[in-house]
């Protein structure tokens, strides 16, 4: 039996993309704007990511009427997951060198926000496994699950929809004043986003980004335990 290709109306799709894009920069920015960084405030920006995932899903199904993931997951082994995982580790550590670049250049940055960032969440093991978990499953169901597969649709090729979702994904760390995290993230978004395109496996994204983020806390707690926090800012 064949498979009728989906349609979406474009102004739909653009709409939806926009939503992905712009639903952080247009409304959380300016409401989180001017807060202290606090226990309360991380959580309640951790919050807004998941509603931000909920727009999304209202309008696919309400707009689009369409599924969420356009991509349906394709069914893999555990060998695939493991390797897939050792892979995007070791080009997330990759993305982590290109991010030191500008220091050879005698750039140098203030890593403050950082640094109170991840001292704050990382005061407690619930807020750390939160954090983590939640960037994990929002930002990849926003960045690649929900936006590449429209993206492509869009464009009618695999390049615009990698750059356009890795530009979103390091713009939208830039709210740590940080240019090597920028260059790092969106180093990191083109190589999720381009293992989404040729594997078609969100889960797998998913993990390795939640665990990425969550050997990033353990460690800084290691640091902290041993006063040597201040080495993640040289």
């Amino acid at each position: 039996m064949e498979v009728k290709p989906l349609v979406i109306n474009k102004n739909i799709l653009i709409g939806g993309v926009l939503i992905a894009l712009i639903f952080y920069p247009l409304i959380g920015y300016p409401f989180f704007s001017g807060y202290k960084i606090t226990e309360s405030y991380l959580l309640y920006t951790r919050l807004f990511f998941w509603l931000w995932v909920l727009a999304l899903y209202v309008y696919a199904h309400k707009a689009e009427h369409a599924d969420f993931l356009l991509w349906k997951d394709k069914v893999y082994s555990f060998w695939f997951y493991l390797a897939s995982f050792g892979a995007l580790y070791l080009l997330k550590m990759g993305a982590g060198t290109v991010g030191t670049i500008p220091k050879l250049f005698g750039y140098h940055e203030d890593h403050r926000v950082t640094l109170q960032m991840l001292a704050i969440v990382c005061k407690s093991l619930p807020m750390v496994f939160f954090a983590s978990i939640t960037a994990g499953i929002t930002e990849e169901l926003i960045f690649r699950g929900y936006l590449v597969p429209r993206l492509e649709l869009l464009f009618n090729n695999k390049y615009m929809p990698v750059i356009i979702s890795a530009a979103f994904f390091s713009l939208m760390h830039y709210r740590y004043a940080s240019l090597s995290q920028t260059i790092f993230t969106f180093c990191f978004g083109v190589v999720f986003a381009i293992h989404y395109q040729w594997y078609r496996n969100i889960k797998v994204l998913i993990l390795t980004h939640a665990l990425v983020d969550l050997s990033s806390f353990l460690l800084f707690m290691l640091l902290q335990h041993y006063h040597l926090e201040k080495l993640i800012g040289q």
